[in-house]
């Protein structure tokens, strides 16, 4: 290639990368949409962590779908505010979000429905499905009666 050539094309890729060069070394997320990576303190929230989950559920700080996938006997029982009742067993015909990239978080008894249920919505192709574990590791208030619970959002 002769070294003139080399040369414009060099200039027009240090060009069009430029405003994504420096809204990475400035910190900017950039405009919605662009290639621009995120800054590293900006990590999605662990809402597998009982404290986390607490006060999503508390101050509803984002859109989410929660998830009880026990059985309807066990949701009557006891479920955690604002979940919705989807047995682990038929949750591949019962959507939880239309959204593949809706936040849902699982939840059960002991950890096995909702692991067996985050795999289940993983092969669907969900991709921020958030397996909270057993029911036990809430730390606030339960509802006792059939509330099918109303998600908070629209997913």
């Amino acid at each position: 290639m002769k070294p003139v050539v080399f040369r414009l094309l060099l200039a027009f890729a240090a060009a069009a990368l430029m405003p994504s060069l420096v809204a990475l070394l400035s910190g900017c997320q950039g405009s919605p949409g662009s290639r621009v990576a995120r800054p590293a303190s900006a990590q999605p929230v662990d809402y597998s962590d009982p404290d986390r989950l607490y006060q999503l559920v508390s101050k509803q700080m984002e859109k989410y779908v929660l998830v009880d996938v026990r059985t309807k006997e066990e949701y009557l029982q006891s479920h955690i505010p604002t979940a919705v009742n989807i047995p682990y067993y038929v949750i591949g015909q019962s959507l939880p979000a239309t959204d593949r990239s809706s936040l849902i978080i699982v939840y059960c008894s002991s950890g096995v429905r909702s692991a067996a249920a985050k795999t289940a919505l993983d092969k669907l192709g969900y991709t921020n499905v958030v397996d909270f574990g057993a029911m036990s590791r809430w730390k606030g208030a339960v509802l006792t009666s059939y509330d099918p619970g109303k998600c908070p959002c629209n997913l």
